[in-house]
């Protein structure tokens, strides 16, 4: 070979890997699923026991109504579910919770509710919910 042909040859192969290291590849993945990392429960006016447990101390209503309508946040926010379930205390006749998360009271009382993601994860959040 001749030495231009073997220059050449150099002189490509070093722009390559230039131009591959200067613009990167573009991955792209297809059916990549992303799970939930995080739910949080959102109250401004949650207080924090000592232990680091979430609670709202709540009262009826003008009208005497005892609802609380809890409200989350799911990340990130491109996950491929991003479901949510209310895990609470069925036991207790008082309280209950619809699918949009609409906790109910019928009387006085309190309930730990724990909002869980669906996708297969642990991801969950817990707030206590005390009605007067």
């Amino acid at each position: 070979m001749k030495k231009t042909v073997i220059i050449s040859i150099a002189i490509i192969y070093a722009l390559s890997i230039f131009l591959v290291t200067f613009f990167g590849l573009k991955h792209k993945s297809f059916n990549e699923i992303i799970y939930v990392s995080q739910i949080e429960i959102i109250e401004k006016n949650a207080s924090y026991t000592a232990s680091g447990v979430k609670y709202i101390v709540l009262s009826p209503d003008e009208n005497g109504k005892r609802e609380y309508q809890l409200v989350w946040k799911v990340t990130p926010e491109d996950a491929n579910d991003t479901d949510v379930d209310f895990v609470y205390d069925t036991q207790k006749q008082h309280v209950s919770i619809d699918e949009n998360g609409l906790v109910t009271f019928t009387a006085s009382g309190s309930v730990d509710v724990t909002v869980m993601a669906t996708d297969g994860t642990t991801v969950s959040d817990t707030i206590k919910i005390i009605f007067k």
